[in-house]
């Protein structure tokens, strides 16, 4: 009897033992995780982080300070972040001519707003000169980890900065110069496609993205009363859609958050205290990242697909499967369920904005009618006018109003 119970006890142990393992991670998990810790250098985003530094100092050395208080707490959770000072910061416009585009009366609002431009300008050059600054750059590489608790670069003063130049065309459009606002708008244009290019985080990508809505809408609306033409604006190009990057920070979010979770004895509480080899019997980290790595994969592809491609993977439910040993690995089985499908909805938005694009040319540029304009989705379509704005159907809701064109307000 003694014999036995040894045998079954090394049994049993030999059994925990065996459980402990993990698989290895994939190729293709490393490849994504690969991309995100590989060394980086860059000026832009420190000099973003630190944009709204105070008027005599430095943003990319505010922004540096700012991204060292960070990495110390990545070190060391328990690290008190010093902020920057409120009270340091260059003043950041705000107040009804700041709206997002997209909502009721904002439009509309910039248009019949008397605000003095001039005014304006000056009393926010340093906001002007450094956003400049910001969109001359050649580069943008995010310099910290796809953590929870990552820096957020202060977009809110790019976009602020873009409002009153998209004011100041306006302002000129308004005293007589269409023309010239006009040549304003498209120039405004073409740095912000620049940029949306080079960002490399979803929040970034799509902020860029609604601005250049917005200047589209604002041209649509000054060339719809002129009776002007303008050349024709070439649609998204692969690497202005590109998702690569922003799979592999978002990847990075859920990788880092795993890793966290391995042999934590806070797994189901905070201040719980699970033995380390009990989570790891049912909780294997990289057999969920690997789960879910194809997902990631999936993101580009559905960014370099034609809109029609794109309607028709959506329609198929082509969403990889995530899956994983609910033996070997039940909790991370449990903590996968969730499907990535969510982030379509970004994908469409660059597919969306295209579809706008088209509408513009077809208004703006062609000088056919509007009735021939062919929707990237579907084809040959009725289009709809809602509110002074002339839209294409499309697979997914339209919040923003990327694939809808202003023609009046």
């Amino acid at each position: 009897m003694p014999k036995l119970l040894s045998i079954i006890a090394l049994s049993i142990t030999i059994l925990i033992l065996l459980a402990q393992i993990d698989d290895d991670l994939s190729i293709e998990a490393v490849n994504l995780i690969n991309q995100i810790e590989a060394d980086r250098t860059s000026e832009s985003y420190p000099y973003l982080i630190g944009i709204f530094a105070g008027e005599n100092e430095s943003p990319e050395d505010v922004g540096r300070k700012i991204i060292n208080e960070y990495q110390q707490l990545e070190a060391d959770a328990s690290y008190e972040i010093i902020e920057y000072q409120n009270s340091k910061k260059i003043f950041l416009p705000k107040g009804d001519l700041f709206c997002w585009s997209f909502e009721d009366g904002c439009l509309e609002s910039l248009f019949s707003s008397d605000v003095d431009i001039a005014s304006l300008i000056n009393q926010h050059t340093i906001l002007l000169n450094r956003t400049n600054t910001f969109l001359d750059f050649e580069e943008y590489r995010t310099l910290a980890k796809p953590l929870i608790n990552q820096p957020i670069p202060p977009y809110q003063y790019i976009i602020a900065a873009e409002r009153i130049k998209v004011l100041s065309a306006i302002s000129i459009y308004k005293n007589g110069y269409p023309e010239e606002a006009i040549d304003s708008l498209l120039t405004q244009l073409s740095k912000l496609r620049k940029s949306l290019e080079l960002q490399d985080n979803l929040i970034g990508k799509l902020v860029f993205l609604r601005k250049l809505s917005e200047i589209i809408d604002v041209a649509s609306v000054i060339l719809s009363k002129e009776g002007l033409k303008v050349e024709k604006i070439s649609g998204l190009s692969k690497t202005e859609k590109s998702f690569s990057m922003i799979a592999a920070r978002e990847f990075g979010m859920s990788y880092y958050g795993f890793k966290s979770l391995d042999k934590n004895p806070e797994f189901f509480r905070v201040g719980g205290k699970v033995p380390g080899w009990i989570i790891r019997l049912l909780y294997k980290p990289n057999m969920t990242i690997n789960a879910i790595t194809p997902g990631y994969y999936r993101l580009e592809h559905l960014a370099q697909l034609a809109p029609t491609e794109f309607v028709a993977e959506i329609e198929k439910g082509n969403n990889a499967p995530l899956s994983t040993s609910k033996v070997r690995n039940g909790l991370g089985a449990a903590l996968i369920t969730i499907s990535l499908d969510f982030l379509d909805k970004y994908i469409a938005m660059f597919n969306d904005f295209d579809a706008k694009i088209v509408l513009f040319n077809q208004m703006h540029q062609s000088g056919d009618e509007l009735i021939k304009a062919k929707n990237p989705y579907y084809g040959d379509e009725a289009i709809e006018k809602p509110n002074g704005s002339v839209c294409f159907d499309g697979p997914m809701e339209d919040e923003m109003f990327l694939r809808c064109l202003r023609v009046k307000i």
